[in-house]
C-alpha cells in the first residue's frame, strides 16, 4: 500500500482506503460479510476507515467499530457528523455517539459532513476545537465545501488546521479539478476521494487497453490514476470481499506517466447547458430518496434538506460554483432527459433563475 501524508500534517494514511456508506449493510442482513470485508480490507493495507453519522442510522459505524476491535492502534478511523448538527452543542453530542458506536475513545478524522448555512461555521469550528484540545478528534477535515466555504472555515478558528476536503472525484466527474482541488494544493490540504469508481461504471476501451499491459483491471487502473494524482486519497466502498481484494490490489503498481497523461485527456466531458423544463425529477432519486417535484414543493423543503434548495439558490446568485447535475437521455416522449443525480442543486438553479436560465449537466449515456 502507498502512504500519504494527511494534509500538512505529519500522519500518513493510505491513499487506498475503505468507504463504509450504506452498501456496508442492508438491514442488518449482511452485518457478518461487511465486518469481515473492512477486516480483509485492513489486512491488505487499507487503514483507512470512512464512515459517517448518517450512514445506516450510525449502523456503518458500529460495524466499523466491531471491525477494529483488537487493532484499533492500526487503522485511521474517518467519520462525519451531519449537517443539522453542525451547532456548537450538536457537533459535541454527535461525537460522543460516534465514540461509543465505533468503541473507541478518539477518531483520528471528524469531518463536516455538509455545510449548514444557517449554522454559523465559527460554531462549528469551536466545537471541533474543543474536541482536538480534549484528545478526542486528532485531525478536523471537511466535506462538501466550495472554494469559499474551506476558506471560512480555515480563518474561523486560525490555530486549528483543517487537513482534508472530502468530495466526489473520478474519472466521469472532474468538477473538483476547476478549483477545489488547486485549492486544497495551495494551502496544504487533501482531497478524499469518494465515488472514485463512479458506482462501477469504469468499462471503458483505453482502461481495458491500459489495464491489459498491466494485468489489472479498469477499476485498478481508475484508483490508481486517481492516488497518482498529488494529494489525493481514494475511498472506494467497502462492500464486498471480492470488491476489497480488487481495490487494494490498485496500489501495488504504478501506471507510467504516459498513461496517466493519455487516461486523463480521455475523460475530460464538459458538461452541457440544458433548459431546465427538458429535465424530468422522478419521484424518487439515485438510492430511492425522496425528491421533490415541483418548485413551491423545494421552496418549503418539507425534507428539511440542508442546505435547503433557496439556501443554495443564494449561493448560486453570489457567484458560488456548484457541480453540474447529472442526466441520462429519456426513453419518455414528454421530456429530453432525466435527472439521476444533484436533485436539491437542480432546484437551487430552478429558484435562482426563475427557470430561466439553462443548467450545466453531464450527460451519462445509461443509468
Amino acid at each position: 500500500m502507498i502512504f500519504k501524508n494527511l494534509g500538512n500534517s505529519s500522519t500518513k494514511i493510505a491513499a487506498i482506503g475503505q468507504g463504509c456508506g450504506g452498501e456496508l449493510s442492508v438491514g442488518g442482513t449482511r452485518d457478518a460479510e461487511g465486518v469481515k470485508a473492512v477486516r480483509t480490507g485492513i489486512d491488505l493495507g487499507m487503514t483507512l476507515i470512512d464512515t459517517a453519522e448518517a450512514y445506516e442510522e450510525g449502523h456503518s459505524e458500529e460495524l466499523v467499530g466491531k471491525a477494529v476491535q483488537g487493532i484499533r492502534d492500526k487503522v485511521f478511523l474517518a467519520t462525519k457528523f451531519s449537517p443539522e448538527n453542525n451547532g456548537y452543542e450538536g457537533v459535541l453530542r454527535s461525537a460522543e455517539g460516534s465514540l461509543r458506536r465505533l468503541r473507541t475513545d478518539y477518531i483520528d478524522l471528524y469531518q463536516i459532513h455538509w455545510p449548514n448555512p444557517i449554522i454559523p461555521i465559527g460554531e462549528t469550528m469551536r466545537a471541533l476545537d474543543k474536541l482536538v484540545r480534549d484528545g478526542k478528534v486528532r485531525h478536523v477535515g471537511v466535506s462538501n465545501f466550495s472554494v469559499s466555504e474551506m476558506g471560512a472555515a480555515r480563518s474561523a478558528v486560525p490555530e486549528l488546521e483543517v487537513v482534508s476536503n472530502q468530495v466526489e472525484y473520478n474519472l466521469f466527474d472532474r468538477f473538483v479539478e476547476r478549483s477545489i482541488l488547486p485549492f486544497c494544493r495551495s494551502v496544504g490540504m487533501s482531497i478524499i476521494a469518494y465515488s472514485p469508481l463512479d458506482k462501477g461504471r469504469v468499462a471503458n476501451d483505453i482502461l481495458l487497453e491500459v489495464g491489459g499491459r498491466y494485468g489489472k483491471t479498469p477499476a485498478q487502473v481508475v484508483l490508481n490514476w486517481l492516488t497518482a494524482q498529488p494529494g489525493v486519497i481514494a475511498i472506494p466502498k467497502a462492500g464486498s470481499l471480492g470488491h476489497v481484494r480488487d481495490n487494494a490490489a490498485a496500489a501495488d503498481f504504478a501506471l507510467q506517466p504516459e498513461d496517466i497523461e493519455r487516461i486523463g485527456r480521455a475523460y475530460c466531458a464538459q458538461p452541457a447547458l440544458l433548459p431546465v423544463d427538458e429535465i424530468s425529477v422522478s419521484i424518487h432519486g439515485e438510492g430511492n430518496r425522496k425528491v421533490y417535484q415541483t418548485i413551491e414543493q423545494a421552496l418549503r423543503n418539507e425534507l428539511n434538506f440542508a442546505p435547503s434548495p433557496s439556501e443554495l439558490a443564494a449561493d448560486i446568485l453570489r457567484g458560488e460554483e456548484i457541480k453540474p447535475v447529472r442526466v441520462v437521455r429519456s426513453k419518455e416522449p414528454t421530456h429530453q432527459y432525466d435527472l439521476i443525480e444533484g436533485r436539491i442543486r437542480y432546484w437551487a438553479w430552478v429558484i435562482a433563475y426563475r427557470g430561466e436560465q439553462p443548467i450545466p449537466a453531464l450527460v451519462r449515456q445509461s443509468r
